[in-house]
């Protein structure tokens, strides 16, 4: 029996099944934006005002929900793990790898003291339940890479800043198109 999983693998990438909501919530978002600029409401805001209020509820929100639900993995490559959260991207060298925690949610212990969360599994009640079997698979599937006693081989783990806009700016992008198209084409009040 194939036990259940809250990630899903592609090759060596480990993504978040809850993706599916925040790209589901991305595009919700959009609909709504679509609806506030195009449904006049009774005070007769005009096209433009609407747009603009339509447009920054569903950049804000679209992004929110691609950072925290579509954003966030963990990638095994040749030499290092990147483990990508809401907003920093850590790439991590195996020899720098002490351990990998899966007591409450998925922990990168360095050799250094410090910890890496990894937000492609957070903590949660029914995880702790169960166990954490996504922490479980992707300790399984680093484990062959660890165990190097030198700290890297003089490589120093990454860690950046690291926020993507395209979401945000295809979302507004799209915004601007539908005022195009409703006031210009459609000539909508």
């Amino acid at each position: 029996m194939k036990s259940f999983t809250a990630v899903t693998r592609k090759g060596k990438k480990f993504y978040s099944k809850v993706r599916y909501l925040g790209l589901a919530a991305s595009a919700a978002m959009f609909g709504v934006g679509v609806f506030l600029a195009v449904v006049p409401g009774n005070g007769g805001e005009p096209l433009l005002n609407r747009s603009i209020v339509g447009g920054t509820l569903s950049v804000a929100i679209a992004w929110l929900a691609w950072v925290v639900a579509v954003r966030p993995q963990v990638v095994l490559c040749d030499e290092s793990v990147k483990v990508r959260n809401w907003v920093t991207e850590s790439v991590v060298p195996y020899g720098w790898v002490a351990g990998v925690e899966v007591r409450n949610g998925l922990v990168f212990e360095l050799k250094d003291g410090s910890r890496i969360r990894g937000r492609v599994v957070g903590s949660s009640l029914v995880g702790q339940f169960a166990g954490y079997p996504s922490a479980k698979l992707i300790r399984r599937e680093i484990q062959p890479f660890l165990g190097g006693d030198e700290a890297g081989g003089g490589e120093r783990v990454r860690e950046r800043f690291s926020l993507s806009l395209k979401v945000p700016l295809v979302v507004a992008g799209l915004h601007v198109l539908l005022y195009g198209f409703t006031g210009y084409v459609l000539h909508l009040p």
